[in-house]
């Protein structure tokens, strides 16, 4: 017969002194047969006939029955080195938590008398310089800088922020991050385009802006909603690439990276490239087709696959080639609507994903060159279908429900919003079902087929 007896001692579990029993048995003599650490049900001493099972029980120890125990390995397997690396990072990594998409943030700023008064000047001058200010977020208090920011969308009843944090030292942050940058666009009544274009790119597995939505206050009073985006700079290619180091060009042109080097000569070979072949020498077309397909799905009616110059960024990554970046998607879906409620663009549910122009532009000519090569259009059409697979019409309206749950209040008590609570009832309602509407066209679109070549 054996004896199996449990020891009771004391240990530690989860960091806190625990009651730890000691599983020791002998077969009569004084040699032990087992030695195991383990949580017995209760101590006291047990005898089993060899062979025999406890009642109801198998003879081996059951493994949902041993409590595992930190420091002990319960399924016998080997252990992992405690000096085991960290699994390598990924790309694109995560959003930091001042764009956590469940938060409604609150942000402050506080500027002396005088310099309020100045930035409400530039604003009706349309000149964008630098202001100090205090910047406030979760009881802590920042120095910064501001200025206005805005196109088409500058608006003097609603003024739009860029908050920097390294204008005096190049090298200071917050949470990592250069500048904070809020957004209140007067034609979008919604205020969600850009949060919901943004998680489609993310969706996509392509290059993003992280984006939730913000309480501002000025000088102790509530001042209004914004969408608080991710600005494209240093810290934006280090979460979304593996490599950061190669030249950004804001609209495709101007160096934002490197400018101490200003090696622009890929650049020049790219402008200067006439074919779809030469263009691919430079560009990595399987990111820019895949790019200019989910602005075509949405549609991003001011952007670059429209013909818009300005609002986008080219990267040049180390060893892929330049890479098209969404940026500024505010007048992306089809309700961006004038202040009488008028549509900004009518014809913006049936614009066709290959050939539509923004009417104030002409359609890039290397998307053109591109696209009227039948393998790279065809190409573009199979990244359209993958752009379709990911506009879920079921997933974002729950997505439009979820976040104008979050900001509906926030943004009923705006007092400087152009548009009524109920003209933002209505834009929402309308956003929901252009979802549907779109889906609906570009799979018609599809299925009729015989788009490429593109003809131009």
């Amino acid at each position: 017969m054996y004896h199996v007896s449990c020891i009771n001692f004391l240990g530690i579990r989860e960091g806190k002194p625990s009651p730890v029993w000691l599983l020791f048995g002998y077969n009569g003599g004084m040699s032990p047969f087992l030695f195991l650490l383990i949580a017995c049900r209760s101590p006291g001493p047990i005898q089993l006939e060899v062979g025999e099972s406890a009642p109801g029980k198998d003879s081996a120890i059951q493994e949902s029955e041993v409590e595992e125990i930190p420091g002990t390995d319960s399924d016998a397997k080997e252990s992992v080195p405690p000096d085991t690396e960290p699994p390598a990072p990924t790309w694109p990594q995560a959003c930091d938590d001042i764009y956590d998409p469940d938060q409604l943030q609150e942000f402050e700023l506080t500027f002396t008398p005088a310099e309020w008064r100045g930035l409400q000047t530039d604003c009706q001058n349309g000149v964008q310089q630098y202001r100090p200010v205090s910047f406030g977020y979760d009881g802590q208090s920042y120095e910064a800088m501001v200025r206005l920011k805005g196109n088409w969308s500058w608006n003097c009843d609603k003024m739009q922020f860029v908050i920097s944090f390294n204008e005096v030292d190049p090298d200071a942050r917050f949470r990592g991050l250069r500048k904070v940058m809020l957004d209140a666009p007067w034609y979008d009544w919604t205020l969600l385009h850009e949060r919901l274009a943004f998680s489609l790119f993310e969706r996509r597995g392509l290059p993003y802006s992280c984006a939730n939505s913000a309480r501002l206050t000025i000088d102790g009073s509530y001042y209004g909603l914004y969408t608080n985006v991710e600005r494209i700079d240093r810290e934006y290619l280090e979460r979304n690439f593996e490599d950061p180091t190669g030249n950004l060009y804001q609209g495709g042109s101007e160096l934002k990276t490197n400018e101490d080097i200003g090696d622009t000569q890929s650049l020049t070979a790219l402008q200067n490239a006439r074919t779809a072949e030469e263009i691919g020498a430079l560009v990595d077309l399987d990111q820019a087709v895949a790019e200019w397909a989910t602005e075509a799905m949405i549609p991003a009616m001011d952007n670059y696959w429209a013909g818009v110059e300005i609002n986008y960024y080219l990267y040049e990554a180390p060893g892929q080639g330049f890479m098209y970046l969404p940026y500024d998607m505010d007048l992306s879906f089809g309700d961006s609507r004038y202040g009488d409620g008028s549509l900004v663009w009518p014809d913006t549910l049936e614009s066709d994903p290959i050939t539509y122009e923004h009417y104030g532009w002409r359609k890039e000519e290397l998307v053109q060159r591109v696209l009227a090569d039948e393998v790279w259009c065809n190409r573009f059409v199979e990244e359209l279908q993958k752009s379709r697979d990911a506009f879920v019409p079921a997933d974002m309206q729950a997505q439009v429900d979820a976040w104008n749950s979050q900001i509906r209040d926030a943004l009923d008590q705006d007092p400087r919003k152009s548009y009524s609570t109920r003209g933002h009832d209505q834009a929402v309602t309308e956003l929901k079902q252009f979802m549907e509407d779109r889906a609906a066209f570009v799979d018609t679109w599809l299925a009729e087929g015989g788009h490429c070549p593109a003809r131009w």
